[in-house]
């Protein structure tokens, strides 16, 4: 090998280390710097990348390949046994062309992360094969062209299935939350229980059905990260359920002390108590409006502000002193 090679070599290795997750750009001259390492290898040492075979390990970095991409005597790409994409060279390569490649690679890989998160192995493989089909471009065409375009395919796989795993993070306890609340709603309904003592637990189921039906219709608004984790898009399903379930329960409060809505007040119209039977119990009519209205504030993301809105109001006028003396 070349002295401006070698020198190149020497230049690349005293470059800060990746991460433990991402490749290592390692050039593989042991057996011409360090004879002796040969001599510990067993069998016939490795003195060519075309040399190495699946499951075999590599010296440099101790990792066993479990799939080999492409393998020349200049370069060698490779999946390790932990699905992480790994690259070798010792050839002059342009880094104009070459650096923003290898970010590039660095970058989807690392996006494509949260793949371990959802035991799809075979996903997590095609993803890393197509960002290592970038690389074997640029290495054999040194063309970043072309490599960026294989690059932006992986990229669209990598979102695709990014999209699908953030729905689904979120909407699947959500969905529980949302058969827990119907299955609860419909079991008070049969049984007759549906009474004004348990009417603020309707509405607030109502006030959660809502919500889960106004994310449902406006998926597209709700932010796609699925490198956040599953933890995060579990906690954002319960955090807007929990503002359905309280939108519920503040039409329930602002309708019994006359805010808003007032003619939906049941408790102040004992004689409508009997005017619409339900299945095993009588309740007025008007406790179908409440429902529909505690639920359309789970849904809006505007009426709950406005119901607080108009209560703070109601406050302030009630407790200011010109009131109270224009009353008296």
């Amino acid at each position: 090998m070349s002295d401006e090679n070698s020198d190149l070599n020497h230049a690349a290795e005293t470059v800060a280390p990746q991460p433990t997750v991402l490749p290592r750009f390692i050039q593989q001259e042991e057996s011409a710097q360090r004879p002796e390492g040969a001599e510990k290898q067993p069998g016939n040492p490795k003195t060519s990348y075309q040399d190495f075979n699946a499951n075999d390990t590599d010296p440099g970095i101790n990792v066993k390949i479990k799939e080999i991409l492409i393998q020349a005597d200049n370069y060698f790409v490779y999946i390790d046994q932990d699905l992480i994409l790994r690259w070798h060279w010792n050839t002059a390569i342009d880094p104009n062309v070459a650096a923003p490649i290898f970010n590039r690679a660095c970058e989807l890989q690392a996006k494509s992360e949260f793949l371990r998160q959802t035991r799809r192995e075979r996903d997590l493989t095609s993803a890393r094969r197509l960002i290592g089909e970038g690389l074997v471009i640029m290495f054999s065409t040194q063309n970043q062209q072309y490599a960026n375009a294989a690059l932006d395919t992986a990229e669209k796989f990598i979102t695709q299935i990014g999209t699908e795993t953030s729905r689904g993070w979120y909407f699947g306890p959500f969905f529980v939350l949302f058969a827990i609340s119907v299955i609860t709603g419909l079991i008070l309904y049969r049984q007759g229980h549906m009474a004004i003592t348990t009417l603020p637990l309707v509405c607030c189921l109502a006030g959660g059905i809502g919500a889960f039906i106004s994310s449902a219709i406006g998926n597209e608004r709700i932010p796609c990260a699925p490198t956040a984790g599953r933890l995060l898009h579990i906690l954002e399903a319960l955090l807007r359920y929990t503002i359905g379930f309280a939108a519920g329960l503040i039409v329930w409060l602002a309708t019994s002390g006359n805010i808003i809505v007032g003619f939906l007040n049941l408790g102040s119209d004992s004689a409508a108590v009997s005017a619409s039977p339900w299945p095993g119990s009588s309740l007025p009519t008007s406790v179908y409006a409440l429902v529909a209205v505690t639920m359309l504030a789970g849904a809006s993301e505007r009426l709950l502000p406005s119901l607080i809105g108009k209560f703070d109001d109601s406050i302030k006028k009630t407790s200011s002193p010109g009131s109270g003396a224009g009353s008296a």
